[in-house]
């Protein structure tokens, strides 16, 4: 059985490492591009989460995140840390049928990591948190870029296209830019993800805010050319109807 153990420090920065070390493991695999984009979203939640939530962001800290080729077509990552004891598989399950305006912000990290992933386990043993995800491999693989993000305006409407990775990391950067729009402004929002690789719940996250601020002002905000990664993981969401996805062409 392959293994590889990657020891971070609770910084959000170390997600890079994280991900390289998934892509540097996949490459000896039969995983598609799609597997790879699920276990760099489902890792990053769970290691944002121990990060944020279980350490306070205390870079001094550090657990461990372990990677396992169980059998030919499965990979199993396991992330262990010494945090309080929590289990994320306990929060209730997500209503994916709510409206916009009843969407909650956040709740959507641990929604992903189930529905991505073919097993999830969590146990609390010898004082450490054992939280372990397993999926099935298809066939191909993956890579990994940071966001880019362009911007046209004209008058009252501006349009986003974004490209690479929105994750943890350049998210802030997206929501810096739609919070200045929408100060300034701007009342129609349009998101063109036809370039968009990758997609987690922190940049979902943005989308929602976006669209439930814009609402309130009279605006609106729209998502149109998603690529097939980015339509996945707004469909199990459920988001595909709550913010009013215009189809790929």
């Amino acid at each position: 059985m392959k293994s590889e153990t990657l020891t971070i420090a609770a910084d959000l920065a170390e997600l890079a490492r994280v991900m390289q070390m998934i892509d540097s493991f996949c490459a000896g695999t039969p995983g598609s591009a799609a597997d790879v984009s699920s276990l760099h979203l489902a890792l990053e939640e769970i290691v944002t989460n121990v990060i944020t939530h279980g350490y306070g962001c205390d870079a001094s800290r550090s657990f461990t995140v372990r990677l396992e080729s169980t059998a030919a077509d499965r990979i199993r990552a396991v992330v262990t840390d010494d945090a309080p004891a929590y289990d994320p598989l306990a929060r209730p399950e997500l209503d994916t049928q709510l409206p916009l305006e009843a969407r909650p912000v956040g709740g959507l990290g641990v929604h992903l990591v189930k529905k991505l992933m073919d097993v999830c386990q969590y146990e609390h043993s010898d004082g450490k948190n054992i939280f372990s995800i397993e999926r099935k491999l298809s066939s191909g693989a993956g890579s990994a870029a940071t966001v880019h993000i362009a911007t046209s305006r004209l008058e009252s409407s501006a349009t986003l296209s974004l490209s690479g990775r929105l994750d943890g990391l350049s998210s802030p950067e997206l929501e810096q830019q739609v919070a200045g729009l929408i100060a300034s402004g701007v009342r129609t929002l349009v998101f063109d993800l036809a370039n968009l690789e990758y997609v987690s719940s922190a940049g979902l996250r943005v989308f929602i805010i976006a669209a439930k601020k814009l609402k309130a002002a009279g605006g609106a905000a729209h998502f149109r050319s998603l690529t097939p990664a980015v339509h996945e993981v707004f469909h199990v969401s459920g988001l595909l109807m709550a913010l009013g996805v215009v189809p790929r062409e």
